[in-house]
């Protein structure tokens, strides 16, 4: 089988009433080295029959069914080792690349080979850039990662780095703190401003506009301290300060949710 540059990999769950546009999205792009794995996470709705059509289409489309149910995060990481691409993006199942999104980050790759994760910009579906660097393109560092960077983007990692520290598994979310080990390597990391990806701000069952998971939440964040408690304490203290209050309000706060 030929290489293919960028590896799209697309976990979902339950997502019937969506997952085309994503697909579509996709299949729209004028760059054409590319393949998609769909990586089912235990549906229970007809994800399956319609993803088929899109099979049938083109064979850069990939297709995997996990036996259950487990987490994005199992999926993403199931769908990297598939991969033969070169290059990770990772586009969820209710979103969508922008119609020239893998033209303008193949162009990146080739002008700055010296960088091995990108983060592009995103728009919702309410026009707005949800990141707090928006107005910025440049290098990103270990301390811009864990003292300032927070919102949504579209992240595109070499696969080589990624499979050297991959997801945790075991929680729903957190990919962040994968992103932070990876720049703690000695990585380099690049943002750009130009918006690669229409981010689904509208969906009651994202993780980000749900009803808050408290104990989910306190678990992140007591991860990201555990992992990061000494850099937090040299680089930005305010930061450490306010994750362990968050731990200690999430953990109060899961108490109370049914």
């Amino acid at each position: 089988m030929n290489r293919a540059f960028f590896s799209i990999i697309t976990p979902t769950y339950n997502r019937v009433y969506i997952i085309n546009k994503s697909i579509e999205s996709v299949l729209r792009q004028n760059f054409d080295n590319w393949e998609m794995i769909i990586v089912d996470d235990g549906s229970i709705d007809n994800t399956k029959d319609v993803v088929q059509k899109y099979l049938q289409q083109s064979s850069k489309i990939k297709y995997f069914k996990l036996e259950r149910n487990s987490s994005p995060n199992v999926a993403r990481n199931f769908g990297s080792e598939k991969a033969i691409g070169d290059w990770l993006i990772f586009l969820d199942s209710d979103d969508e690349l922008t119609v020239d999104a893998l033209e303008i980050i193949y162009s990146y790759i080739q002008k700055l080979p010296d960088v091995s994760f990108f983060i592009f910009a995103c728009k919702d579906l309410d026009g707005n850039i949800p990141i707090n660097i928006k107005n910025y393109e440049g290098y990103l560092t270990y301390k811009d990662f864990i003292c300032k960077i927070k919102g949504e983007a579209l992240p595109i990692i070499k696969k080589e780095v990624f499979l050297e520290e991959k997801f945790i598994e075991n929680i729903k979310g957190g990919e962040a703190i994968t992103w932070i080990k990876i720049l703690k390597r000695g990585y380099r990391a690049y943002f750009s401003n130009k918006i690669a990806r229409i981010y689904n701000n509208k969906l009651e069952d994202r993780l980000s506009v749900k009803s808050k998971n408290y104990k989910r939440l306190a678990t992140v964040h007591y991860l990201f301290f555990k992992n990061f408690y000494k850099d937090l304490f040299k680089n930005c203290p305010f930061k450490l300060i306010s994750t362990i209050i968050k731990i200690m309000t999430y953990k109060t706060l899961s108490f109370f949710q049914k």
